[in-house]
């Protein structure tokens, strides 16, 4: 017996998990969103219209070691998970586990296809998830009466709210820490709790410098323009559902809610707070559910907790729904880095999802084949001096990702779109005013909109992707000559310089 049971394993599988992700991050095309996020990290600011700055922010050394590569954009979410492998282990010692335990949660996680993508995929989840998990350790710390836990909560959250706005619902857990400990509500009659605070809050600083800037349009777009209500409660609980099960198969989800009902144990305040902590995330958005949409992803920061619960609590048929959900999980996953990888061979089914056919469907697919083919017929008819631009946040950073930053990019929100929408805030009306732009879409309904801001718009060729003589791609070209009214779509910002009388500016949308 070694002074440490299981940490050879533990430390096994934590290797050889981030080894997987690097050779999955370096291996699969980057996402709409992750080139979103990377174009950010070009344009480094206190923060961005729609997404806290964190992650974005991580990026960039990376970049600087790695090159414009898909693992440099990659490289964040990879260091996040490996502190989640690390975070286990004060989780299961408060369930009486070790090292062992903790590898057991970790390959848990990594059963399911939401931690085995997640885990590698540029996205602010993976660093919420992460700063979550350290928050909840810190509080179960302050409950079982460790004044220093105060410090590791307010810099866990502080970042976690830097990463993405929903850590903020781990203050349950320091909530239920000052409901069953004593000791914990003693801490307040000391400073260290409240200069934890100031703490917390002055890591948020960047959120709001950036809201103070830009008329708090970052704050109004969380508020508002993401939650709008949905007249369709059931159908979006539904979606919820059905999201969280795909994400944790459905074998593995009903082992994490056992689990979670099985390890509670009267008298241990530390348990208690990680069992909060894990049940928050789903109660709240379970909840926002039958108001508005809900994506299944945003409940997953309860499920690291829940796992280490798994791991170390013992029930009937606890093996069995584990394997299973294993078995499925693990094959929905290589399923899925199969399809990335080779999309055309779906291309020929045609299905589709009743409740989001728009978000849901085969037909998607077509969006990750030949966009390099795209971007160099771009290239080669782009003028010198002129813009690229589409309406589709998704093709303007994704292009520029696959361009290596040749392509100079512009997001015309001419569809009045409410996300992905940082780029609005990169340029002024000034920069942009007489603009030539190549304008490059998949949709009709542009045009109109389009001679409204620049003084000629004409439509060329469109650009068509085959395959095996099959079109499975086309998208239209306009070249739009003179923007006139580039705060009509291209820009957040106010013009610096009063415009001339032939320039008739607009509100941005």
């Amino acid at each position: 017996m070694t002074a440490r049971p299981g940490f050879r394993l533990w430390l096994a599988v934590l290797v050889a998990t981030t080894l997987l992700h690097v050779v999955l991050a370096a291996g699969l095309p980057l996402s709409g969103d992750e080139a979103y996020y990377w174009d950010c990290s070009r344009h480094p600011d206190w923060s961005y219209f729609d997404q806290p700055p964190l992650v974005i922010w991580g990026m960039i050394p990376f970049r600087a070691v790695l090159g414009e590569t898909t693992l440099a954009v990659r490289m964040p979410a990879i260091v996040a998970s490996l502190a989640v492998g690390l975070l286990l282990v004060p989780l299961v010692r408060r369930f009486g586990g070790g090292y062992r335990e903790a590898a057991i949660a970790l390959l848990i996680l990594h059963l399911t296809p939401a931690f085995f993508v997640g885990a590698f995929y540029a996205s602010t989840d993976i660093g919420m998830i992460a700063c979550y998990a350290a928050a909840t350790v810190a509080a179960a710390a302050v409950a079982e009466g460790d004044l220093r836990g105060w410090w590791g909560f307010g810099l866990a959250i502080g970042f976690g709210f830097l990463a993405k706005f929903p850590a903020v619902l781990v203050l349950g857990a320091i909530g239920a820490a000052l409901v069953v400990s004593a000791a914990a509500r003693g801490h307040l009659r000391r400073p260290t709790p409240w200069l934890a605070a100031l703490v917390s809050v002055a890591v948020t600083a960047p959120v709001w410098i950036w809201g103070a800037l830009h008329r708090w349009d970052n704050i109004r777009f969380q508020l508002a323009g993401r939650h709008a209500a949905d007249p369709e409660p059931l159908r979006q609980l539904l979606d919820l559902v059905l999201g969280v099960l795909a994400m944790l198969t459905p074998f593995l989800a009903i082992a994490l809610v056992v689990a979670w009902v099985r390890s509670r144990r009267a008298g241990d305040p530390g348990r208690f707070v990680i069992r909060v902590a894990a049940a928050v995330p789903v109660v709240v958005f379970g909840a926002l559910a039958v108001r508005t949409d809900i994506a299944p992803h945003w409940v997953l920061p309860g499920v690291v907790p829940a796992a280490a619960m798994l791991a170390t609590t013992s029930f009937r048929w606890r093996r069995g729904l584990v394997v299973a959900g294993g078995v499925m999980g693990v094959a929905l996953s290589v399923a899925l880095v199969a399809v990335v990888r080779s999309p055309e061979t779906l291309l020929g089914v045609e299905w589709s999802y009743a409740g989001q056919p728009h978000r849901i469907s085969t037909s998607k697919l077509s969006a990750l084949i030949g966009t390099d083919d795209i971007v160099r017929e771009v290239e080669r008819r782009l003028r010198p001096g002129e813009l690229m631009a589409s309406e589709s946040y998704s093709v303007v950073h994704e292009f520029a990702f696959r361009s290596k930053g040749r392509l100079p990019t512009r997001l015309a929100n001419v569809n009045r779109g409410s996300h992905g929408l940082a780029s609005l805030y990169w340029y002024a009306p000034d920069d942009l005013v007489g603009a030539d732009v190549l304008f490059v879409t998949r949709r009709d309904g542009f045009d109109d909109r389009l001679r409204e801001l620049f003084a000629e718009v004409v439509e060329e060729e469109p650009v068509v992707v085959r395959l095996d003589g099959e079109p499975v791609r086309r998208m239209r070209v306009l070249r739009c000559r003179d923007l006139r009214r580039p705060d009509g779509g291209f820009t957040a910002l106010p013009w610096r310089a009063r415009p001339s009388s032939s320039v008739r500016p607009v509100t941005a949308p």
